[in-house]
């Protein structure tokens, strides 16, 4: 009979900084039509994304989304259930999902229907 000998590997603590960025989780949700009109009154650009928990495109966004928080501070970022807030998309004409809508200074200035990351942010460029 032979006996196998079990030696344990040399165990080293693994440490890993994270560094926590802004990301789609910290994009603010408007869950009111008084919210959502107060949040667009500034005078800078709004982007709001219009989105349903159920929606695998609007799912796929959000890493894109991260990345224009990111890219972008001086724009505000807002998100809209459609199921929670029909009203809000009512009022922005929105009929799929997902929808970018961006708003200066109370005005709605245009969409971008679709996940389209690069038309998002060509859009952020040209208004802002």
């Amino acid at each position: 009979m032979f006996r196998t000998a079990i030696t344990p590997l040399a165990i080293r603590p693994v440490t890993r900084t994270f560094v926590r960025t802004k990301g789609y989780s910290s994009i603010t949700k408007l869950a009111s039509m008084a919210e959502f009109e107060s949040s667009i009154k500034a005078s800078g650009l709004s982007v709001v994304d219009f989105y349903a928990t159920w929606c695998g495109p609007c799912k796929a966004m959000a890493p894109h989304l991260s990345k224009l928080v990111q890219e972008y501070p001086d724009v505000d970022f807002y998100k809209v259930d459609v199921d929670e807030s029909p009203e809000i998309a009512q009022h922005c004409g929105v009929s799929a999902m997902p929808t970018f809508v961006y708003a200066k200074g109370g005005k709605l200035l245009g969409k971008v229907v679709g996940a389209n990351p690069n038309g998002i942010e060509q859009g952020i460029k040209d208004l802002k």
